[in-house]
């Protein structure tokens, strides 16, 4: 079964926005492109060792591998064009192949660590 084509494709055509992908680790020196993927951010909320709990944001963007000629790695950066994140500038803190031709980044605001 071809879970990119029969699942993931028609998913993205229903549900991805457009982003701007600054490639900067990747493909160092390279122009911006455009992409697409599923964005998703919501509220996540972590107990710590002494009770108290660290309210943080979790944001996501999925994406299908066969759009992408070198897919995104930790320290590229990702801003969407449309939605309500749009303008918004994130960088790539982890990333997560699904072994069904899917990966999910994980974004973040904050600048990267050095």
């Amino acid at each position: 079964m071809d879970f990119s084509t029969l699942v993931l494709l028609p998913g993205m055509a229903t549900f991805a926005i457009s982003v701007t992908v600054r490639p900067e680790v990747s493909q160092p020196g390279a122009a911006d492109y455009a992409a697409r993927g599923v964005f998703s951010s919501g509220p996540t909320d972590v107990q710590m060792q002494d009770g108290t709990v660290f309210s943080d944001q979790q944001t996501t963007l999925g994406i299908r591998l066969r759009e992408w000629t070198v897919p995104p790695v930790n320290g590229d950066r990702i801003t969407p064009t449309e939605g309500e994140a749009a303008g918004t500038t994130f960088w790539v803190a982890d990333t997560s192949v699904d072994g069904q031709g899917g990966m999910t980044l994980t974004l973040r605001k904050t600048d990267p660590p050095e």
